[in-house]
């Protein structure tokens, strides 16, 4: 029982650590938003298992003390860290989500307390997804106008050709169309 629940472990550690080194260097991840935030908790629960399990081990107490130092410097800095992990290993996070249509998502979000939420355009390939498109309202804002991002009442999908997407973010009012280069990320004026 306790080798499985080792072997479980390690093996969610290491999907968790592939998972996010995908995200942080080629910008894919599991499908949906939720998958993340699955495997992130699952890895958090199975740790304190561990730990419970295997308390008598010098090793699960340096993990707990790991955790416990890691989500102390973590609060320290203004808690910045801290809202971060919290905003995004959970649904506080996300503020929209839509499927523009089978092979493309796009979702608003925002997983810092001091930056504006930020838009992003997901391609789904299976299992797994690419982001291929993310910006600012900075980005939008370069012709005078007050776009906001985290106003936005709906995301329409437009166009796809071969290297472009167009969609127009729903206000009520004045709309905005993007269109975007799918095989660098940028904005097409």
């Amino acid at each position: 029982m306790k080798r499985n629940i080792q072997l479980l472990y390690i093996a969610i550690t290491v999907l968790l650590g592939v998972d996010m080194l995908a995200y942080y260097l080629e910008k894919i991840s599991l499908i949906g938003y939720y998958s993340d935030v699955l495997l992130f908790w699952t890895w958090l629960g199975l740790s304190v298992i561990v730990i419970v399990i295997f308390w008598k081990k010098i090793l699960a107490k340096i993990m707990l003390f790991g955790l416990i130092l890691g989500l102390i410097c973590s609060i320290l800095p203004m808690m910045l860290p801290f809202y971060t992990l919290v905003l995004s290993m959970s649904s506080f996070g996300l503020r929209m989500t839509k499927d523009l249509n089978e092979n493309y998502r796009a979702q608003i979000v925002g997983y810092s307390v001091l930056s504006a939420p930020w838009l992003e355009v997901i391609e789904k390939k299976g299992m797994i997804e690419k982001r291929v498109f993310s910006c600012t309202e900075n980005a939008l804002n370069h012709e005078g106008t007050a776009i906001r991002i985290g106003n936005t009442k709906d995301i329409i999908f437009n166009l796809e050709t071969d290297t472009t997407l167009r969609i127009t973010l729903f206000y009520g009012g004045p709309n905005k169309t993007i269109t975007f280069d799918k095989r660098t990320g940028k904005i097409i004026l």
